[in-house]
Parts: structure tokens; sequence; C-alpha cells
């Protein structure tokens, strides 16, 4: 009768066990955590090197600091049971670190930063020759754009009939754009194609290269995105009388549009980003405006506003491209 009574004890307490503890590893618990946090601050206060270029002995205690923070970062962060802001703490914290240790040891001549990098007496007088250069960029990205995503459209449709002999030319076409680097394309396009006798100014080969080379992407995503509606529903649009391209026109595509923006609109992103390429022909976009004048002026500051200006309208479109991915998913699972 006594074993019969402790049983439940001894079940009780097992479980209360494997409730505080049972269910971390151990490099998870705050019993590991708390001594190694402890250790990590001692060796960062006392055996870390001063500012400079450190010893072999010294790279070594660096070494071990940097590999105890990372199994103390791990160990929060994956712990998806600790407190939100613990977590974020841990994150801040690894990267404060790695941004303080490129600071104090990477030996680079840190005062010499304001004035070299953002040195605005540089910039007068120049923000209107960068803002010319951004027009440019944004001229071929749209133009590109346009292009890109009617060609790729046609292309994805074509491809939809499963003709095999058009299919052959088309997968041809995809794959060699797909295949060779932008660079080299924009290169042969500007370079090459004159000892054919065909002559392109740099804005128009910009435009011609960009376009073929992101045609072939957005074929396959809007060909994916023709593939990811139910084949029921084309069966449905035939036996209703409606012909393949009205089925398509009608049945498919509208459809079809909300699941190929959220990648579309990615493609498009990386298009603008991509005219930054056309600088080795010469034409006068940001980038190379950004390069002309840190040339002339003997100072990057200029090429730092331009990288600003990529920034300034690359990060809502970047920002816009995951709130439309967001939507999308919704959709599908909505439509499921």
């Amino acid at each position: 009768m006594a074993n019969i009574k402790q049983t439940p004890i001894r079940e009780s307490f097992a479980k209360r066990y494997r409730a505080r503890f049972g269910h971390l590893p151990w490099f998870k618990r705050y019993e590991c955590l708390i001594p190694l946090s402890i250790i990590i601050l001692l060796i960062g206060f006392l055996l870390l090197p001063p500012l400079g270029k450190p010893t072999p002995l010294q790279w070594l205690w660096i070494g071990v600091f940097l590999i105890l923070l990372i199994l103390w970062v791990v160990g929060i962060l994956t712990d998806i049971e600790k407190p939100r802001w613990i977590r974020a703490i841990a994150a801040i914290s690894f990267v404060f670190v790695l941004g303080f240790f490129f600071y104090r040891y990477s030996g680079a001549q840190w005062d010499k930063l304001t004035t070299n990098f953002f040195n605005l007496s540089v910039m007068e007088g120049l923000w209107g020759d960068l803002g010319q250069g951004l027009l440019m960029t944004l001229k071929v990205a749209l133009v590109s754009m346009c292009i890109s995503l009617v060609l790729g459209l046609v292309i994805a449709i074509l491809r939809s009939l499963n003709n095999p002999i058009l299919n052959v030319f088309l997968i041809i076409y995809i794959d060699f754009f797909r295949a060779i680097p932008l660079i080299v394309l924009v290169v042969f396009v500007f370079y090459a194609l004159p000892f054919l006798g065909i002559e392109l100014d740099p804005y128009i080969s910009a435009v011609v290269a960009v376009s073929l080379s992101y045609a072939a992407y957005v074929a396959e995503v809007i060909r994916a995105g023709i593939e990811s509606i139910y084949r029921g529903q084309v069966e449905a649009s035939r036996a209703l009388g409606l012909s393949s391209m009205q089925t398509m026109r009608l049945v498919i595509l509208p459809q079809a549009v909300r699941v190929v923006i959220p990648p579309t609109t990615g493609l498009m992103v990386g298009l603008l980003k991509d005219t930054a390429l056309t600088t080795i022909i010469g034409l006068p976009e940001l980038l190379y405006k950004g390069i002309q004048n840190t040339i002339w002026q003997s100072n990057p500051t200029p090429l730092v506003a331009a990288a600003v200006l990529y920034i300034i309208v690359l990060l809502p479109l970047t920002r816009f491209s995951g709130y439309l991915e967001t939507r999308s998913k919704k959709w599908v699972k909505t439509a499921r």
C-alpha cells in the first residue's frame, strides 16, 4: 500500500521536473546561460586587447570570446519559449559586438571617416548632376520593365500552349538569357554588335540588354503562376465553349496575376538595381555620375551620396514587394 501511495507523488515530481528542465537542451537553460554570460563578461573586460593590432595570443582570446558569445546567442535565439525581449537583447548584443570588434581591431583610420565619406562641402553643386544620373537610371529601368513584362508575358503564354517545336525555341531563349551574366550581355550588345554594323548608343544598348535578360525571368515566373491554377478550371472553361485564348484571358490570367505579382515585383526591384551595371558602357546613370564626381573631387562622398539615393528609391520598393508577398499568401490560403 505504501508503494501505491508513493507512485503518484513520484510521477508528479517527475512531471514537474520535466516541465522545468527536461524539455530544454542543457545549453538553452538559464542554469547554463547565466554562468556563460558571466564568463563572457569577464573575458571581455579583462582579457580582450585594447585598440590596435592584436598579437597572436590576443587573437586567441578574441576567438574564444566570439565562440562563447555565439553559443550564448544561439542558446537564446533558438529557444522560442524565452521572452521576446531577451531574444531581442541577444541579437542586438551580437550585432553590436561584431561592429565594435570591427571598429576596434580592423586598423581603419576612423578619424578620416567624416572627411572622406560624409563631407557635405564636397557635394556643393553636385546634387543636380547626381539627380540627372538618377533620372537616367529610372528611365532605363522603367522602359526595360515595360518591355520585359510584355515580352515575358508573351513567352509564358506561348509556352502554355505546349507546342513541342515552339517550346524548343522558347526554352533555348529562356535558358540562354538566364545563364549569361547581365554585365556580359551589356558589353556584348554595346561593343560586339558594331562589328556587324549594328551600332547602338549606350541608352538603347542598356535597354535592350536588360529587357532581354529580365524577360526570361519574368516568363518563368508567369509560367509558374499559370501552372499553379487548377487544371479543372481550364477543362470547365473549355466545356462552356471558351477557346484556348479566351480561357487564358478570362479565367487563367486574372487568377495567376495575384500569384505572380509579388515575385515579379521582386524581379523589377532587381532590374532597377542591375541598371548600375550599365555604367561599364558609359551610360550617364547614377553610379556613373557618382564615380565620375568621386574622381573629379578626389573624395568618395559623391559615391556615398549615390548609394544613399539608391537606398531611398529601392528601400520602399523592397518593403512594398514584401507586403505584396504577404497579401498573396493570404489570398492563396483563402482561395484554398
